[in-house]
């Protein structure tokens, strides 16, 4: 029974441990990491969190206050408001945090995008592609996927919506979507 249920945990972990080796092989620094996650148990059938923010649209760059439901499977889902998600209507969309990054600032976002494309330099002076309305940005980024860009009024709020996207991305990134990711990044370090 023991080995059972540590032969199960090794298997949801040992992707994402492989992963921060092959990271830590190709990109050095830092020193060694847990080979495990620290998993809480399951909150079935449960809310994680929920509340409204601003998100900025892709297709028109214009701001929109959406109501963000985090259920336990800790993807997001965001409805045009509150009485929608009331409403049980479908969401609008689903974003799933495997491999994302929370940012607070335009500074780290332009940061990575510097490192992550050889030979653009962006600089927080330069003229910006996207003005947020407060100046309390929150970004999800990804090496591979649609950048995701929200904004909230206050401080105080920011850094409780940081805790709660950072908690989604640890909680998503359990190996079994690391696998695809670990894939790309070995053939690109390599290329």
């Amino acid at each position: 029974m023991v080995m059972a249920e540590f032969g199960r945990l090794y298997e949801q972990q040992y992707a994402v441990a492989l992963f921060n080796k092959v990271r830590f092989d190709m990109e050095g620094g830092g020193g060694p990491q847990s080979q495990l996650l620290q998993r809480k148990i399951p909150l079935e059938n449960k809310s994680i969190f929920s509340g409204s923010l601003y998100q900025c649209l892709e297709e028109n760059k214009k701001w929109r206050n959406r109501f963000l439901f985090v259920p336990d499977t800790y993807n997001i889902n965001y409805y045009d408001s509150k009485a929608a998600y009331d409403k049980h209507l479908p969401p609008k969309g689903t974003i799933n945090c495997a491999g994302y990054k929370v940012l607070t600032s335009m500074e780290q976002y332009l940061d990575l995008i510097s490192s992550s494309l050889p030979g653009l330099k962006a600089k927080v002076g330069s003229a910006p592609f996207l003005k947020f309305p407060y100046q309390f940005p929150l970004i999800l980024w990804h090496p591979y996927a649609r950048h995701c860009y929200f904004c909230v009024e206050t401080e105080k709020e920011q850094q409780k919506w940081h805790a709660v996207l950072q908690d989604c991305v640890r909680h998503t990134n359990d190996g079994k979507n690391y696998q695809l990711i670990i894939i790309s990044y070995c053939l690109i370090k390599n290329s």
